[in-house]
Parts: C-alpha cells; structure tokens; sequence
C-alpha cells in the first residue's frame, strides 16, 4: 500500500508535470517548484515530532507505560507481555495534539515573515505578479492548518495502520491528479493549480482524522485528556528535537538550496535545478516504501524484545528500498531528457554529471538515514549530531564552491557530509546496537546496489 501511494504520487511525473512544463513560462516553473520546496520545509515546523509520536505510540501498542518509553537501548520485555497500554497511548495523544497546536501558530508566524520575505525576488520575474502572491496567499492559509494534521496520521502510523493510511492516500492522490489535469487543460494557470493541491491538503487532513475516529472503536474520539502530560513530554522531548535539528541540517538544507539558488540564478537554471531536486526527491520517498513502512512494527519488535525478528525485517525492507532507489535514479537519467524534449518543455533536464553527484548523493543519504532509523528504534535520537555535523561539512563545502563551480555546489556539498560523517557514524551505531558486522550485513544488503550505480555514473560520464 505504501508503494501505491508513491506510485500514484508519483503518476503526477507522467499525468501532471507534462502540462505544467509545457503550459507554464519558465518563471512560472520555477516558482511552482519553490511553492513545492517551501510547502515540503513544513516537514521542518514539526521539529521531529511527528516520527517520535509514531514511534512511542507503537511502544505504547508494545505495552508500555509512560515511564518506559523513554530509551529502550537496554530493554528486554517477553513477547508473551505485549498488550497495547491504551492508558499511555492517550496521553500521548492528548501530548501531541497539545505540542501541535503551539506548533502551527509558530510555523504560521514564520511563513508570513521569513517566508514571504523568501518570495520577493522569485515572484518578481513574473509577468503578473499578483498571481505569484495570490497563489502564496493560499498557501499560508492553508499551511498551519495542514501541520495540525500531522498529529492524526502520527496515531494512525504508530498503530500501524499504515496499510489503511496508504490505501486512502491513493484514492485522494488519484483525486489530485485528476483536479490538477482540468485546472490546467482549463488555462488555469500557476494560481489555480495552487489553489487545486491545497485544497487536497485540507482534504488529507479530514480524512486522516475521520479515520482515527473509526479504528478501535473510536478510541481517539474518546481521549479524554486534553493537556500535556508531563512524563510523556520528558520522554518525547529529547528525541523530537534531536529528529528535528537533524531534519533540518539534513533534508532542510538541501531543499533550501532550492531557495537560496533562486535568489542569484538565472529563472531557466532554478527552473532546471528544482526540477532535478524535486525528481530526485520522489525516486528517494519512493525507495523509502519498503524500509519505512516498517518502521511502527520494528519499533514495536523493539518493545516486545523481539530483535531476532526486528534485523530480519530490517535487512529485508534496507535491500528492496536499495534497488528500488538505483531503479528509479537510472530510469530517470535515461529517460528524462528525451521526455522533456518530447513534451516540449519549457524547463531543461540537467547535466548528466549533476544527475549523477546529486544520485551518488542520495544513495549514501539512503545508506545513513536507514541505518539511523533502526537505531532510533531504541528511542535514543542521535538525529542532531549525525545531520548536525554533515550538515556543517555540506556548508563549508557548498559555500567555499559556489562561486567556482555553481550550482554542482550544492551536491558535491552533500556528498561530503555524508561521506565525512553521516553514513559511518549512523551505521556504527546501528551496527553496534544490533550485533552486526559491516560485510556480513552489508554484501548482499548495499554493495550490490552500490556497485550497480557506480558503474551507471561512470558509463553516463563516459558517454555523455
């Protein structure tokens, strides 16, 4: 179910991005995929709380009680105990839906301001600006009330009901695409096509919480706390920010160099990068369906100290997210530029080189951050220090590049973080926590794969 819901997000490639590259100027493009990058830095107004409420809401589905949520690095708990604690997961719940309430006056705060101040340039190369700040208009409206929303498909996940979740997710990204379509066969334009994706936004929310109203007997709807519990915030704190400082040195930083990138670059080169960045962000979520989809039953293994089960489960989503991450990035070097020029776009595909670093790039991103996931298992988050130092590296070198070489800043960038410090600190946490050594694990898990777009990168370098 989570690779259909990718799919069917991703059939926006196919359906949707044809008619927006050809329909729209380039500034318009550009534009729309700087819409898509500030709407996707929401991720950061979270501050990492979204995946440690998952996370302790399966702990509670484990049996825990509040006070031993909080690190379960040594933890051992016979699987024949695990029963869902209903009594922690509502104060939890009660937790995460008083921590995002703050949480959206806050984001809101910062989308007016520094956001808005982010959008005076790129919305000046219009021909018609007041499209460009109508369509920015919505989304401000729209943006706290989507944040709120995270706290409702954080209870569906933690309760792992990620194949219903998903299954809807399809119908309503079906549904999407179908609105995008006519608003842009109609000539609706950047604005109207804004105007159609945030309101399926609104729509995902109330669904999501419709949904949480029908499983288990409605228990959600039932919580009756409503405030803060004070043991669970203790719990939940240290993670969430360690997850979300490590969010924002990490993904944040490389979807703001989308942002930044639009303040000096030529309306055709943004329009070109973003398109590079937002594709490769899709090959990336959509390579994250195997592992990630796992996530709320590896941490529930964890409650329940079932770890032979939970490095089983692990290997197998690592290695299918592997090949389906090398599957998509070859696929789309192949066939990108072709298919741009077949639709006759109005933005270009960039260099073969660039694809390749920014590939390379992701693949050693997959590498840390799956390996990190298993580690925060354990519920002890070290989120902040492994982004937190590649993100440094990822700065130093993008800025101390970006005059000599442009925009190949940028990849070349990440790729030193993570190689410097994300991949190997990550990984030899996890490997130490599980028991593993690198080559009995990894040789047919990553090497594999690894090799395969190795030899991809230098074949489209040799030939190019």
């Amino acid at each position: 179910m989570t690779w259909g819901s990718f799919a069917t997000r991703s059939l926006s490639l196919i359906v949707v991005l044809p008619l927006v590259l050809n329909r729209l100027s380039t500034s318009e493009i550009a534009l729309w995929y700087l819409f898509s990058t500030i709407i996707g830095l929401q991720l950061l107004a979270d501050v990492g709380f979204s995946p440690t409420f998952s996370r302790v809401i399966a702990y509670g589905m484990g049996g825990l009680s509040t006070f031993e949520i909080k690190d379960l690095r040594d933890f051992k708990k016979s699987p024949a105990l695990a029963e869902a604690n209903w009594e922690t997961i509502e104060k939890i719940c009660s937790t995460m839906r008083a921590i995002y309430l703050r949480l959206t006056v806050i984001s809101i705060f910062l989308l007016v301001t520094i956001g808005t101040w982010a959008m005076f340039r790129p919305i000046s190369k219009m021909s018609d600006t007041r499209w460009g700040w109508a369509a920015w208009a919505v989304i401000l409206i729209t943006s706290g009330f989507t944040l709120f929303g995270n706290s409702y498909s954080s209870y569906l996940q933690g309760l792992n009901q990620i194949a219903l979740l998903r299954r809807w997710e399809i119908l309503t990204s079906l549904g999407a695409i179908g609105t995008s379509l006519i608003v842009l066969l109609a000539g609706g334009g950047l604005l109207g096509l804004i105007i159609s994706n945030q309101g399926w936004l609104i729509l995902n929310v109330l669904r999501n919480r419709w949904l949480c109203s029908t499983i288990n007997n409605g228990r959600f709807q039932n919580f009756t706390h409503k405030k803060i519990d004070p043991i669970v915030f203790q719990a939940v704190w240290p993670s969430a920010w360690r997850s979300g400082l490590g969010i924002f040195m990490g993904y944040g930083l490389v979807q703001l160099s989308g942002v930044i990138y639009a303040q000096f670059g030529t309306a055709s080169g943004v329009a070109s990068y973003l398109l590079a960045l937002r594709l490769m962000q899709i090959v990336s979520q959509f390579s994250q369906a195997p592992f990630y989809s796992k996530l709320p039953l590896l941490a529930r293994f964890r409650s329940e100290g079932n770890l032979e089960k939970q490095i089983q489960l692990a290997k197998r989503g690592m290695t299918l997210g592997y090949w389906t991450y090398v599957a998509g990035f070859i696929g789309l070097g192949v066939l990108a530029t072709p298919l741009l020029t077949l639709i006759s776009s109005n933005a270009e595909f960039v260099s073969p080189l660039l694809w390749g670093i920014m590939g390379l790039s992701m693949f050693a991103e997959r590498y840390g951050a799956m390996h990190l996931q298993l580690y925060s298992t354990t519920n002890h988050i070290i989120w902040h220090i492994a982004h937190g130092v590649s993100g440094v590296i990822y700065l130093v070198v993008s800025l101390a590049l970006f005059k000599q070489i442009g925009v190949y800043a940028f990849p070349i960038g990440t790729l030193a973080g993570y190689l410097g410090f994300y991949c190997w600190y990550a990984a030899m946490h996890s490997y130490r926590a599980f028991g593993l050594k690198f080559w009995d694990f990894e040789k047919v898990v990553m090497i594999p794969p690894l090799l395969s777009i190795l030899s991809f990168f230098f074949l489209q370098d040799l030939y190019s």
